[in-house]
């Protein structure tokens, strides 16, 4: 077969425009693309949450939480492993 510079068959590549030219065409995917049931843009019933409103405030904490936490995790391995647990930096490191 033959092949052009840049190393696609011609085949490939007539394949490849027609498939591309067609696309369009048919037009199968524009009632799922966007789907007319849901309430305004929501996942669920009910409508947005108040950002002031109990379960946002409970939501912002955790959040808030397990950004700390994630955050001193990495820095604790010096005081926990080598003060505390007076291990050497090699075990510390493995």
């Amino acid at each position: 077969m033959r092949t052009t510079d840049r190393g696609m068959d011609l085949q490939e590549r007539v394949s490849y425009i027609q498939s591309a030219a067609n696309d369009k065409a048919a037009g199968d995917y524009d009632e799922a693309k966007t789907p007319g049931e849901l309430e305004e843009g929501a996942l669920v019933e009910g409508g947005a949450l108040d950002l002031f409103s109990r379960e946002a405030m409970g939501l912002f904490a955790q959040y808030a939480a397990i950004g700390i936490i994630y955050g001193m995790i990495p820095s604790l391995n010096y005081p926990i492993f080598n003060v505390y647990l007076q291990l050497e930096g090699y075990q510390t490191a493995s």
